[in-house]
């Protein structure tokens, strides 16, 4: 058997990366506790949660560790990876040394698209949306230009280490700033170009992880999801109702 302080440190590694990366709490717990096994320890248990990880190794000596993470994305690949790497640790038992170093090199390798292409292909697909609710040719690519906005005042609240729900007001505001411009310089509606322009921010990743837990028997994950994205969207709601007051109105849409 391994020592059980090594084995906690992979294991620890890898449950952080997934939550941080956007795994839901069973994929986590059930990666952990296979890895553990693998190395010969098979009394563990494991708590995850969205936002912290607790980790718990018996037999001669019993160890513990708990992980808070705070942000998270949406990085498939990575998921995907660390699955991977937990599977060669079962079947070929990589060392623990080898398989914290694996971890690290999944945590930093480059995503599957050239990262400057990313805001592109999320801008071209919340435009189409514009398309799907009435809006014109024109629109879309006013629309395509207020997601680019959007999306780089994103960034810059990351940057900032700004409050999501802050962050997520200011996302709002600033699509109808975009929209109300847009359609005074081109002429384009601006309930469309709104619509395209929030597409990005929408909850509905975080509404369908909620209901996957709630599924899964994780209630508390489920609950603390489900609030989230209830939180994302208020605030988001929030954002566009003021900027369209400031701006003269709903009649503008």
């Amino acid at each position: 058997m391994a020592d059980p302080h090594e084995v906690l440190r992979v294991g620890a590694a890898a449950g952080e990366l997934l939550l941080r990366c956007g795994a839901d709490v069973a994929r986590v717990e059930d990666t952990v506790a296979r890895i553990a096994r693998a190395y010969g320890i098979s009394d563990v248990e494991i708590y995850a949660t969205p936002t912290g990880l607790f980790i718990s190794l018996g037999g001669d000596t019993h160890v513990t560790v708990v992980k808070r993470v705070a942000r998270r994305i949406v990085a498939l690949d990575r998921v995907s990876a660390v699955n991977g790497l937990s599977r060669q640790i079962a079947s070929r038992h990589l060392e623990p040394g080898e398989a914290l170093a694996r971890i690290r090199e999944i945590e930093e390798q480059p995503g599957p698209v050239p990262t400057w292409t990313e805001p592109l292909f999320r801008a071209v697909s919340a435009a189409a949306c514009t398309m799907l609710v009435g809006g014109l040719p024109h629109e879309f690519g006013a629309a395509l230009l207020a997601n680019i906005v959007v999306q780089g005042v994103g960034r810059l609240n990351r940057t900032c280490r700004l409050p999501d729900a802050l962050g997520d007001y200011l996302a709002g505001a600033v699509a109808v700033g975009c929209a109300f411009l847009l359609h005074r310089w081109l002429g384009a509606r601006m309930a469309p170009v709104v619509a395209g322009g929030i597409m990005v921010l929408l909850p509905g990743t975080a509404f369908t992880a909620a209901v996957r837990d709630a599924m899964a028997g994780d209630l508390v994950s489920s609950g603390a999801r489900a609030l989230e994205a209830a939180m994302q969207a208020a605030a988001l709601a929030g954002g566009v109702a003021t900027a369209l007051y400031m701006a003269g109105g709903v009649q503008l849409l």
